[in-house]
């Protein structure tokens, strides 16, 4: 899976599809021209006025959308980070298609807690890493 935005992405639009890679511990690729293979399963941000607005995973020449409003905005990571396997937590109804999207392990709870968690709760993904929110997704 990789990580890219728009040909012409907007400062915020980058740096959400950087924290996502980085959260995600896969590549974040400056996509310029290229347009995405048939082979790889990308995940693009895409945005709506300069505020990012979406993610449409293309893989094997189908498109899925998730769109969302940004609520609590990603800081700049400091330092690089641990490559570690997110998990999708939450109830069953809202957190599945969820970790479908993004092709991750769904946990109802949190019983050993991982380092690394997005938590759907209230139509919102909050992206937890270590116990603290770095970004958080109002899902629309």
């Amino acid at each position: 899976m990789l990580v890219t935005t728009s040909r012409d992405p907007s400062a915020k639009a980058r740096r959400l599809g950087k924290a996502l890679a980085l959260f995600l511990s896969v590549p974040y690729v400056n996509r310029g021209k290229q347009s995405p293979s048939d082979d790889d399963t990308w995940l693009v941000v895409v945005e709506d006025h300069g505020n990012p607005r979406g993610l449409v995973k293309r893989s094997n020449g189908l498109d899925e959308q998730l769109s969302f409003k940004v609520v609590l905005e990603p800081m700049p990571a400091k330092g690089r980070s641990k490559k570690i396997v997110s998990v999708v937590t939450g109830r069953m109804e809202e957190a599945l298609p969820i970790a479908r999207f993004f092709e991750l392990e769904w946990q109802e709870s949190l019983a050993h807690q991982p380092l690394r968690a997005l938590v759907v709760a209230s139509g919102e993904i909050d992206f937890v890493d270590e116990d603290e929110a770095k970004f958080r997704l109002k899902i629309c």
